[in-house]
């Protein structure tokens, strides 16, 4: 096939010549033999018709008398003849409409259209099948399913960005395609960019959309910048400043004015922002690697600090034992650790009195108001040494043996009757107890065959001076009893 402009040779598949761009007009077959006939049908019945109806004007100069005779059977002949005109030219009108509604469907029926695009599409000849899709369109613009069928043609053929060109025709005149016609393109389009890994595309394409029914369908393609739970302002309170994303990933965030990447903290949980200005900057990159725009907001806290603990016993040696005792302004909480760490809200909460350990410690204290502004941290240090000779071993031989003598333990292992495991004795911290003295504190537990230790009810007390052992329990007003073993 050649250019009917230039006469250069087509290249098949092209819709257009490579030589002068002149766009190939791909017309249905017609099946001229057909219509050559009828119209030399039409041609054939006009002559014939012609050659009945021509007057025989050389015969009106005859004899008059011959024409007196001739008048009655000429005037029968041309009646009989105005009936065969009549039929004939009823047949040409036939034949004509017939002609021309076969011309006007093949040229305007959509159904024709689509039908010979199947046929071809079946064929395997795509080209053909997308031309007459396209004079289909033409005649019937708002119909999706014309679109859909040349997409999935163009899609065959390996043609993406021609197929996506056409579904784009759905999605940018949504207004005048139902939902489920609109779902479908942009299920199309995603599918044929999700092949490509054309990730970014998906996501641009996606925030233009203005369905919200359709955003959240396709959500996960998305990567929209993290929602911040407090706007940017003044405040006078702490605020545990929590990120949100609109589906998996990984949200990053800056507090130092830098612009977040990957290489940032990542969100896990509440950001607490106390006195002090802070910029939080972040940014979502969600599970296809595609990174969101950086959202930036400012926030200046202004809360007041609350006083430090108040601590009973000051840090240094003690040769016996205290009780250490704290306070803090009201609606405020104290917490506290004794391994050498700084503590936190999520440290040992103080809700009594805590007995000065035996040998060296650290104990730090601080204070946390309603609004979660932490104080000052307290730290105070102890060394406790006993005038003594009833060391710890010893308080804790007396204990068991004690038990032994009232059958509660089978021997000094700590074996008792029907139980597969034993006891065992530790001690927990040094008390004085009243006008009684000072006592060594003795916790029991159990430990199982597997090693497993838990804790039971039962506590013990052995006297510092004599060594002489007993049973710790307390009285109805939560006073503390001596009761011998």
């Amino acid at each position: 096939m050649k250019c009917p402009k230039c006469g250069y040779e087509w290249t098949e598949g092209h819709l257009y010549c490579d030589n002068c761009g002149e766009e190939f007009r791909i017309v249905p077959d017609f099946e001229p033999e057909i219509e050559k006939e009828m119209n030399e049908t039409l041609s054939t019945l006009l002559v014939e018709l012609a050659q009945e109806e021509i007057p025989k004007l050389e015969e009106t100069g005859k004899d008059n008398k011959k024409r007196k005779k001739a008048v009655r059977f000429t005037g029968k002949r041309r009646m009989g003849n105005g009936w065969v005109a009549a039929a004939l030219l009823f047949c040409i009108f036939a034949a004509a409409a017939g002609i021309g509604g076969i011309h006007w469907y093949r040229n305007y029926s959509v159904p024709y259209q689509i039908g010979k695009a199947k046929e071809c599409a079946k064929a395997e000849k795509y080209v053909q099948a997308i031309a007459y899709l396209e004079r289909a369109h033409e005649l019937e613009q708002g119909d999706a399913e014309i679109l859909f069928l040349m997409a999935d043609y163009y899609y065959i053929q390996g043609k993406d960005e021609p197929a996506i060109y056409t579904l784009m025709e759905v999605v940018e005149e949504e207004e005048h395609y139902p939902e489920e016609d609109l779902e479908r393109a942009y299920d199309k389009i995603i599918a044929i960019y999700s092949k490509q890994g054309n990730y970014q595309a998906i996501n641009e394409l996606l925030l233009g959309c203005h369905n919200e029914n359709i955003v959240n369908l396709f959500q996960q393609f998305m990567a929209k910048p993290p929602e911040f739970s407090f706007v940017g302002g003044s405040y006078e309170e702490v605020l545990p400043l929590k990120l949100s994303a609109n589906t998996s990933g990984k949200i990053y965030y800056t507090l130092d004015r830098s612009t977040p990447d990957e290489n940032s903290e990542v969100y896990t949980a509440p950001i607490f922002l106390e006195t002090g200005e802070y910029t939080v900057k972040a940014c979502f990159v969600n599970d296809y690697g595609i990174k969101s725009e950086v959202v930036t907001n400012t926030y200046q806290i202004d809360v007041l600090v609350p006083a430090a603990p108040e601590v009973s016993v000051y840090s240094g040696d003690y040769y016996e034992p205290y009780m250490i005792e704290a306070q803090a302004p009201e609606d405020c909480t104290i917490y506290y650790t004794a391994d050498g760490t700084d503590p936190t809200a999520g440290s040992i909460r103080y809700t009594s009195a805590i007995p000065m350990p035996l040998g060296k410690s650290v104990y730090k204290f601080i204070a946390i108001s309603g609004e979660g502004v932490a104080s000052d941290i307290i730290v105070r240090n102890y060394q406790l040494r006993l005038n003594t000779d009833i060391t710890v071993d010893m308080a804790v031989s007396n204990v068991v043996q004690a038990l032994v003598r009232a059958d509660v333990l089978l021997d000094e292992e700590g074996n008792m009757r029907g139980m597969s495991g034993h006891n065992v004795y530790k001690l927990n911290s040094v008390m004085r107890i009243g006008e009684n003295g000072d006592y060594y504190i003795i916790y029991e537990y159990y430990e199982d065959a597997t090693g497993i230790q838990t804790r039971t009810e039962r506590i013990y007390g052995v006297n510092i001076q004599d060594g002489k052992a007993c049973r710790i329990t307390y009285d109805e007003e939560g006073k503390i009893v001596l009761v011998d073993i």
